[in-house]
């Protein structure tokens, strides 16, 4: 099953373009209210999130399961350990004082489809307590938005970095936990403002694809992609 996964994903990349990196993706799912000295738990997921599918981590595409999760703070970047739990990645870590806490994975992934090099992004942040104690996220793209847990009828305003700066212009999916999904487009700003209608987790996806040549693993490609996610919460 998972060589005719496989099979199948090399043939929509090589026929199709970019179309399997919309279906796919990875993402964090954590709560973004810490407590100091008490652990804290986040997730690792890949598949679908808009079509409720995700995958067994033994059919993640390529070396996906072996990704590694970072932690950032004012002070320090450490990696945390990972625990295979059949349907997601953990991991958890014991804030030991106030601020806020970057979680992120960049991770390249090492087969390519056809001639595209392929890197999975993917953020989350904490806040503990009140200390505004704050750290850049070192990741090519990001998102900035209200660390908190929105209510149902809100309007989540999110911004899209590369590097330092806003990226006009660009789709940035928004996918809700019942299944709805909209696309909107970023502002001059690399702003959006997303409807919170139902509660639950909301995961929301930026794709960019580059004319980039180079050798990956020995063989050669021509672009590469880059699929970023983050998610937030709504009660």
């Amino acid at each position: 099953m998972y060589y005719v996964k496989q099979l199948l994903i090399a043939m929509i990349v090589l026929f199709g373009g970019n179309q399997i990196v919309q279906a796919h993706a990875i993402w964090i799912e954590s709560n973004p209210v810490g407590i100091k000295n008490q652990s804290h738990t986040i997730r690792v997921y890949y598949g679908e999130y808009a079509t409720g599918e995700i995958e067994k981590t033994k059919d993640w595409y390529s070396d996906l399961n072996q990704l590694k999760l970072n932690l950032v703070d004012s002070e320090n970047k450490v990696e945390l350990k990972l625990t295979d739990k059949g349907d997601y990645l953990e991991a958890s870590f014991v804030p030991a004082k106030d601020g806020i806490y970057q979680i992120f994975v960049s991770h390249p992934a090492k087969e390519l489809g056809g001639t595209t090099r392929y890197e999975f992004l993917a953020q989350s942040q904490i806040q503990v307590g009140k200390d505004a104690g704050y750290a850049a996220i070192p990741l090519a793209a990001h998102f900035i938005f209200q660390n908190k847990i929105f209510k149902t009828n809100d309007v989540v305003e999110i911004q899209l970095l590369r590097g330092n700066s806003p990226v006009a212009d660009k789709e940035v999916l928004v996918m809700s936990p019942n299944g709805w999904s909209k696309n909107y487009k970023t502002d001059s700003q690399g702003k959006i403002k997303a409807e919170a209608i139902w509660a639950g987790t909301y995961v929301i996806e930026n794709s960019h694809m580059a004319d980039q040549s180079g050798n990956w693993n020995d063989k050669t490609y021509n672009k590469n992609w880059q699929g970023l996610t983050a998610s937030f919460q709504v009660k």
